[in-house]
């Protein structure tokens, strides 16, 4: 609990939060009237959405079960030739994303 409380206490918030507005994860949305406008930050849900895929997916190509096979045509792939399974998931995941 200390040092949750200490990331809490210490943390640079602002610096959290640029990160996910440059992410596209938050969008600051002008809300008020003309004259007295105020930013309220909002979720992009579709992009949340797409980043929570992307992690489950990232995270399911640690099953060997599932691995993908390197074909023919893409050899070689980060020193995978055709046949090889691809055993680094996250060489896994980059070879579906570039080949399918």
């Amino acid at each position: 609990p200390e040092k949750r409380l200490a990331f809490k206490n210490n943390a640079k918030w602002e610096f959290f939060k640029l990160l996910l507005v440059n992410a596209g994860l938050l969008e600051e949305k002008k809300v008020g009237k003309v004259f007295k406008s105020n930013a309220k930050l909002v979720v992009n849900e579709k992009r949340l959405v797409s980043l929570f895929a992307l992690t489950a997916i990232h995270d399911i190509m640690k099953m060997n079960q599932i691995l993908p096979e390197c074909q023919k045509e893409h050899e070689p792939f980060h020193g995978y030739m055709a046949g090889d399974t691809i055993g680094d998931h996250d060489h896994a995941l980059s070879y579906i994303m570039e080949h399918y």
